[in-house]
């Protein structure tokens, strides 16, 4: 279905079911969310190549909540999910793991903690309810969030995950097929010259975008990089970044969430650098599904590999 965006001044009623689970547990996971509001429906679903059953609960549910923030802003949510290791965890016990310095009442570390962390900061952002399901037991959006679940963990049996990615949001059973954007830049100095390009395939066919700019650093032009592929999607459609920086992927898939609550400012009370670049990118993806994919040396392919050349072949120009 077609996703809206809303006004600023609105507040979405949103019905969210998750799910997730590994085989064996731990072993590769997958996870799940289903998002309605309104006549509109929007999928999540990601994997990760070793983890547990509790992890993955807890990653459907942090999607779900950074997904709506990144494209509404604060909603009110119905968030239905069959685990009671999250429920209890977010009704019940994290309060007190946050006022002990996330320990347990024994004075252990409390397991998953920086998961827990990040939904903890998340439902500040909405107004939630918690609502417990029994799973396998004939409820229609619950009993398919498990099937999307599962078959995120089933794509790891096709092909290995690359390493060290943040957790994304990767669409499920999309009507339409997703849109690749490989971004590379070159930055000559800490403040330019330097370039950006994006090497953008959908389908069969491959589209090259690129630009100059001759005071900017590498992570000012990643910004724009991706801000200018997102725009260049003519139709909302899932769309996966693929970028050897952790600064926009982490940024973009973990961080902004929480800066765009605290006014901008870091947790240090700082100002967020590029302030403007981010919410120009925040913009262009929001009509989109957008997996956010960090790419190691070890990861990177023909497409990415084709973009970072461009960037240093324009970057060159531009110096010269």
């Amino acid at each position: 279905m077609q996703q809206t965006l809303f006004e600023a001044t609105d507040t979405p009623a949103v019905t969210v079911y998750t799910d997730g689970g590994c085989d064996p547990n731990p072993g590769p996971g997958g996870w799940a969310a289903i998002l309605c509001y309104g006549d509109h429906e929007v999928v999540l679903s990601g994997n990760v190549p070793d983890s547990t059953n509790n992890r993955m609960e807890i990653e459907a549910a942090i999607a779900a909540l950074a997904y709506l923030f990144g494209r509404h802003g604060c909603c009110t949510v119905d968030l239905h999910t069959d685990s009671r290791y999250l429920r209890q965890g977010i009704t019940q016990w994290i309060d007190d793991w946050f006022a002990r310095g996330w320990k347990t009442k024994a004075g252990q570390a409390v397991k998953n903690q920086d998961a827990w962390r990040r939904l903890y900061d998340l439902t500040h952002s909405h107004e939630v309810a918690w609502h417990w399901t029994k799973g396998h037991a004939g409820d229609p959006l619950n009993e398919r969030a498990d099937q999307l679940a599962q078959a995120a963990r089933r794509r790891l049996e096709v092909a290995d995950a690359p390493s060290g990615m943040p957790a994304g949001y990767t669409p499920a059973d999309a009507s339409r097929p997703s849109v690749q954007l490989s971004i590379g830049v070159s930055c000559l100095g800490s403040n330019g010259p330097g370039a950006w390009a994006v090497v953008m395939r959908d389908g069969e066919t491959q589209t090259v975008l690129h630009g100059r700019r001759t005071d900017a650093t590498s992570n000012a032009l990643y910004l724009e990089a991706a801000s200018e592929g997102l725009r260049a999607v003519r139709d909302r459609r899932p769309v996966t970044v693929y970028a050897a920086s952790d600064y926009l992927i982490r940024g973009a898939s973990e961080w902004a969430p929480g800066w765009q609550r605290n006014g901008w400012r870091t947790k240090s009370g700082s100002e967020v650098k590029n302030r403007e670049a981010w919410e120009a990118l925040l913009q262009a993806a929001g009509p989109h599904q957008v997996s956010w994919q960090l790419m190691r040396e070890s990861d990177e392919d023909d497409e990415l590999s084709e973009a970072k050349r461009i960037a240093s072949r324009e970057g060159a120009r531009l110096a010269g």
